[in-house]
């Protein structure tokens, strides 16, 4: 697996659905080592208090689906800026 993304929890649960709907398999994880929350198989979960929407937590896709999804949620943009 491949780190995509690191930010709030979500965040990383949505971009995880966005590229879920786009065939791509994602993984939540906490970013901190000692994180309580384990990895987040696809399919999200729900976030049992308020403080745990901004825990952050880190993105991670396979090897193979790396350049699709970066060309997905990267290359649209990058004429924007």
């Amino acid at each position: 697996m491949r780190h995509f993304f690191t930010g709030p929890w979500i965040k990383g649960d949505l971009l995880q659905a966005w590229l879920e709907k786009h065939g791509i398999a994602a993984i939540l994880e906490p970013a901190e080592p000692d994180g309580t929350v384990g990895p987040t198989p696809t399919g999200g979960a729900v976030a049992d208090e308020i403080e745990d929407l901004d825990r952050t937590v880190r993105v991670l896709v396979s090897e193979a689906d790396f350049p699709r999804a970066h060309a997905l949620f990267f290359t649209e943009r990058e004429g924007e800026l």
